[in-house]
């Protein structure tokens, strides 16, 4: 595959992750202000489905980025990889299964103190990978503005 579709897969694949992210973020605080426990159950259902098109953009952003960054050293690659290293074990290790145990928490009604900490857990990590996306895309924005080179 030649540089140029590999750069615009992943900006494709990177702008679909953060969008997610940041759509699971709103639609998660809208619910949970003025939603009742039908529209939360939905919400949490949505989320949880959303993994499948979530994942795979996360593994393809990440796969484009190192195929892009090559052996490069430079600083801002430094800073992506170990962020999108932060970004994926945020992910496996809390977001997917706190999304998971929300969408079954709330496809019961069991809308309590366990939802309630699982939520906050995922608001909090969901946060923190949305802020770590955004500095990954504003760096690659920055890069592909300059006409630099990966490397």
């Amino acid at each position: 595959m030649n540089r140029a579709v590999v750069l615009r897969v992943h900006l494709t694949a990177s702008s679909l992750a953060l969008l997610l992210v940041l759509t699971f973020q709103i639609v998660t605080v809208t619910v949970e202000l003025g939603g009742d426990a039908a529209a939360i159950a939905a919400a949490k259902r949505g989320i949880a489905l959303g993994l499948f098109v979530l994942v795979p953009a996360l593994a393809a952003a990440g796969g484009t980025g190192r195929k892009l960054a090559g052996r490069s050293r430079a600083p801002f690659v430094v800073r992506k990889t170990r962020r999108m290293i932060a970004i994926a074990s945020v992910g496996v290790l809390v977001l997917v299964p706190c999304a998971v145990a929300l969408d079954q928490l709330a496809a019961v009604g069991d809308l309590g103190g366990w939802f309630q900490v699982i939520q906050y857990v995922e608001l909090a990590a969901g946060l923190l990978n949305l802020t770590l996306l955004g500095l990954n895309f504003r760096d690659g924005r920055a890069v592909t503005r300059q006409g630099s080179k990966w490397s």
